[in-house]
């Protein structure tokens, strides 16, 4: 219920406003009576505000850069991804002219033209990202009554272009584990077998692993006791993983399954992706080679499909051969996962299981590559036989003269409708031999009876 005192000749209204703060306000009524009616007015007014009835004025000098402080300190800083984007949020949002501006300035053509001035010199991906940091942040501010209306709702996201898919082929996952290092390939391993995340394979613990059951209890990231989705799901191993993560926990002197040579955790900055790089130049997996020319001053390089030796048409100087690898990052070794899984026929309600999405489409649309040479093969499937004449002959005249001929039916392909195909692995269905390509045996190798990636 409103109130009403007075101080000194002048009466003052106190009420409660949109947030539920008791406020003080000075009116000019001259009696008690009129006094009344304006906290009355007062309060019915923060009532529609607070109902989103009405647009919420912010005449206590509350500015954007105070609300975005108040959800970095209250949300932001609890969020796992926190360490990566705190930088983007403050140098393009905390630290903009828009943060400036009071909140009742703040609308839903202030946000456009802020997200557009940001697109002439950002990825699209990046604006989207900003987009998405003011709309949790109003969001927030919405549920706990300090704003009534989010106008970053009709703002549009932008459009991110769709990058070619990078993935490893059934063929160069081996050559891949057998470039890396034998302390390094049970880890490499499990991230293509199993599809875990960085964060979640450095996290991972030897408590986390059931190898008689073949299952692994996923949840954590790196030392957070949460996953990105934010719970634990058990994904199963592979059998051809098994002796990988018995290797991988022999080897290990503390409580992580892949931990630093000193047992403790690896941290987010370890450097995974320079060992993949350095393995995919080893495995041949390259686009190119760039001879440089490393005589101080000459600066000559060029680009040849060969490592073939080269001199210098300057100083005839042999160039040095330098491998121009594949763009493959780690996180590339989960989309190697599900491709693979999706090519050899696997249900996409099981690999969404497996990769623990929430959403099928993204297991399907973002991490569900198909190599050309897999679609090409579904394409020949539409094989329907030559024409035939009336006589039961083939028809020597093509199908575009005859287009109502006869057709005759040929016989199926077990290999191509899922029949039998013997005990032969797929890689050594496509010709792949592990003895002939390195002159050792599997076990060897410690690679398991066979190397695909079934």
């Amino acid at each position: 219920m409103p109130s009403v005192f007075k101080r000194g000749v002048r009466w003052y209204a106190k009420y409660k406003d949109a947030t539920g703060r008791w406020r003080t306000r000075p009116t000019t009524a001259d009696t008690k009576t009129d006094a009344k009616r304006l906290a009355t007015d007062l309060e019915r007014q923060a009532e529609r505000h607070r109902l989103g009835l009405e647009p919420l004025p912010t005449d206590d000098g509350t500015t954007l850069g105070d609300l975005l402080s108040w959800w970095e300190t209250t949300y932001f800083k609890q969020s796992p991804a926190y360490a990566k984007s705190c930088g983007t949020f403050r140098r393009h949002l905390a630290g903009s002219d828009l943060s400036k501006s009071p909140i009742r300035e703040v609308t839903t053509g202030r946000v456009e033209q802020f997200i557009q001035a940001k697109t002439r010199e950002l990825a699209p991906q990046t604006v989207n990202h900003l987009r998405s940091f003011l709309c949790r942040v109003f969001s927030a501010a919405r549920r706990a009554g300090k704003v009534t209306q989010n106008p970053v709702l009709d703002v549009k996201c932008r459009r991110v272009p769709k990058r070619l898919p990078t993935f490893l082929t059934l063929e160069e996952v081996p050559r891949v584990l057998l470039a890396l290092p034998g302390r390094w390939r049970p880890l490499f391993a499990t991230a293509i077998y199993s599809g875990l995340r960085k964060g979640e394979l450095l996290g991972l613990r030897k408590t986390d692993v059931d190898l008689p059951r073949r299952l692994i209890s996923v949840c954590r990231s790196y030392a957070r006791d949460t996953t990105k989705g934010g719970h634990a799901e058990a994904v199963p191993i592979a059998s051809e993983l098994v002796p990988y993560f018995e290797a991988a926990i022999k080897q290990s002197s503390s409580e992580l399954v892949f931990p630093n040579e000193d047992g403790s955790m690896m941290s987010e900055e370890a450097s995974l992706q320079e060992l993949l790089q350095s393995a995919l130049a080893r495995a041949g997996i390259v686009t190119g080679y760039s001879h440089i020319c490393r005589r101080k001053g000459c600066g000559h390089s060029e680009v040849a499909k060969d490592a073939d030796l080269r001199r210098c048409p300057k100083c005839k100087m042999k160039l040095w051969p330098r491998a121009l690898v594949r763009k493959i990052r780690f996180h590339d070794l989960r989309h190697t996962t599900a491709s693979l899984l999706m090519m050899a026929g696997a249900n996409p309600a099981a690999v969404q299981r497996i990769l623990r999405h929430s959403d099928p489409r993204i297991t399907t649309e973002v991490y569900g590559h198909l190599a050309p040479e897999y679609l090409r093969r579904e394409i020949d499937l539409l094989s329907f036989g030559k024409p035939v004449n009336d006589t039961g002959n083939a028809s020597a005249s093509s199908p575009k003269n005859d287009p109502f001929g006869a057709l005759v039916v040929q016989e199926p392909n077990d290999a191509l409708i899922g029949g039998s195909s013997g005990s032969r692995s797929p890689l050594e269905m496509q010709g792949f031999s592990l003895e002939r390509e390195t002159g050792l045996g599997p076990a060897t190798l410690g690679l398991g009876s066979r190397c695909s990636t079934n």
